[in-house]
């Protein structure tokens, strides 16, 4: 079974702020081919899909996002708060971001270059490719 892992991140904290270090390779398990922010309102949803093939770390820079990713058997629940800690989704798993704070900004790193169809957006699809 796969499933998605929480990793912490290098962080430098002094009376001035934070600073986090996302290395591909070294801080995240994976060199990184795209990176890009999503932010919503809170109380709105956004991912419900899964990837065939690409793999993608989560981290919340602000607010507060639960995540829920699916297996196609067990569905876990992760809270994301602050940009230390991120979420390691591999492909084949069905994620979906709730925004739980206005303002609330994901930031998402992924091994591969955009690719529309490594997107599955269609549920039964989904159980398909797990083999359910």
């Amino acid at each position: 079974m796969i499933s998605a892992t929480a990793i912490h991140f290098k962080k430098y904290e002094d009376p001035n702020g934070m600073l986090c270090v996302y290395e591909g390779g070294q801080h995240v398990p994976f060199d990184i081919r795209r990176v890009f922010t999503v932010s919503a309102r809170a109380g709105d949803a956004r991912g419900d899909h899964a990837h065939k093939q690409c793999t993608q770390l989560l981290v919340c820079v602000s607010g507060k996002i639960r995540v829920s990713c699916d297996d196609g058997s067990v569905v876990t629940q992760h809270l994301l708060d602050n940009m230390g800690a991120g979420l390691l989704v591999p492909s084949g798993i069905w994620a979906k971001e709730e925004y739980m704070t206005d303002g609330a900004v994901l930031m998402v790193l992924c091994d591969r270059s955009y690719e529309a169809d490594d997107y599955i957006r269609d549920y039964n699809e989904f159980k398909i490719f797990a083999g359910l």
